[in-house]
């Protein structure tokens, strides 16, 4: 068998799989983390199954954390690294197709494992590394297949939101979905409509971030996944398959570029308000590039991140597609840490010193000294320094009446 090295979380996670042992308990690395360790993937956690009750596991281990333990979870902090220990257990009766109506704890791994996913996820890992599969996941792996342990109808109407989870993994694994599995996919479709908006979008987040998204949106189409998930099923299969994006929020803000009509269905999403802002002004800077605009209202216009996606976009769809629209992006991202100021905001003076400096109220007049500091500092004609600014004000601006005028230089 092929030497690995070890990742040093299995070895920290094995002194957990150690003490259970020491106290007539059996512990196994389990689930996804054992999948990618198969597949000399990185590793960012390691899940533990036993057959020691949760109450148990609290009496052994010193520092814990209770997650759910009804369910027969509980975090065991080790070197300060949280492992998710859990009960062996059994589920039944999905009533809403998002989670069991009925935990049962077993002492009995392969009960376990069998309620899993998919067969490469049903894998475990005993305190000597070797591997235990009693459902083919390392088969499935070498033939590069997402295939769902035992009957796949059971196991997407055990829970809807697996069958989006096998589009995530098509697209991060670039396997493709067993023929059983994918017909399910397509009868049950109509199911992700009793997932939370929220967890969806999880998993598409996740999905657009993977290498074969091409393809798990052709898979989306095909089984009918699209046409029940928020915001995506008002998108056109076509103009769905036609876009090639590297995010979530590059998706949306490009769709709604080429259908301003989207923008409504957006707070289907439930997106935090930072990332709709983000969406917005990707798809509004998107069609600025279609209007004549200097590289310095593009820089200074947008954040670096606004920027990037814009670029990404524009590199990657060919309707979107120019040499200038990439050399305006290329240089407002080259510019962008060389502004003086990023924001409006960064300039070095506040309302109360005009106020104090005219003796007048607050009003727009505050408003327009700002813009024009605002233009002399982005074009080098006045630095970012208060006094200066303030010096500049009392040459140049004169108040009247609520109202400014600037004189010339």
């Amino acid at each position: 068998m092929e030497k690995r090295t070890m990742h040093e979380l299995f070895l920290i996670g094995n002194r957990i799989l150690g003490t259970l042992e020491t106290y007539g308990y059996k512990g196994y690395f389990v689930g996804g983390c054992v999948r990618d360790h198969h597949m000399h993937r990185a590793i960012n956690d390691v899940d533990i199954t036993t057959d020691a009750l949760p109450d148990d596991i609290e009496r052994i281990f010193e520092r814990t954390v209770d997650v759910g333990k009804e369910h027969g979870t509980i975090i065991v902090l080790i070197d300060d690294i949280p492992f998710e220990v859990t009960t062996f257990r059994t589920e039944s009766g999905y009533s809403d197709f998002r989670r069991p109506d009925q935990v049962s704890f077993t002492n009995q791994l392969n009960s376990d494992l069998e309620r899993r996913d998919f067969t490469m996820n049903a894998m475990a890992m005993d305190e000597n590394f070797e591997i235990l599969d009693p459902y083919g996941g390392m088969k499935d792996i070498e033939e590069r297949v997402i295939r769902t342990v035992g009957c796949p109808e059971e196991r997407f109407n055990e829970d809807a939101l697996r069958m989006l989870r096998a589009a995530r993994f098509a697209a991060h694994l670039e396997f493709h979905v067993a023929p059983e599995t994918e017909n399910a996919m397509a009868a049950h479709a109509q199911n992700l409509e009793f997932v939370a908006v929220e967890r969806c979008v999880v998993e598409l987040d996740k999905l657009y971030r993977g290498a074969g998204v091409k393809a798990a949106k052709a898979l989306m189409v095909k089984t009918r996944l699209k046409a029940h998930l928020a915001f995506l099923e008002n998108i056109g299969d076509e103009d769905f398959l036609d876009t090639d994006v590297r995010s979530l929020e590059n998706e949306i803000a490009l769709q709604m570029w080429r259908n301003p009509g989207l923008e409504p269905h957006l707070h289907e999403l439930k997106l935090s308000n930072d990332m709709k802002r983000e969406i917005k002004d990707t798809t509004r800077l998107i069609g600025m590039l279609h209007r004549p605009s200097t590289i310095k209202e593009v820089a200074y216009g947008h954040d670096m991140k606004i920027l990037k996606n814009a670029s990404e976009i524009v590199e990657l769809n060919t309707f979107t597609e120019s040499k200038e629209k990439k050399d305006l992006l290329k240089s407002a991202i080259e510019l962008k840490p060389q502004l003086p100021i990023s924001d409006i905001s960064d300039i070095n003076l506040d309302g109360n010193m005009l106020m104090q400096l005219f003796n007048a109220r607050g009003g727009r007049w505050i408003r327009k000294v700002f813009s024009a500091v605002e233009e002399k500092i982005l074009d080098g004609r006045l630095e970012n320094d208060t006094k200066i600014i303030m010096e500049w004000v009392e040459a140049h601006v004169e108040y009247e009446a609520g109202d400014i005028e600037i004189t010339e230089e």
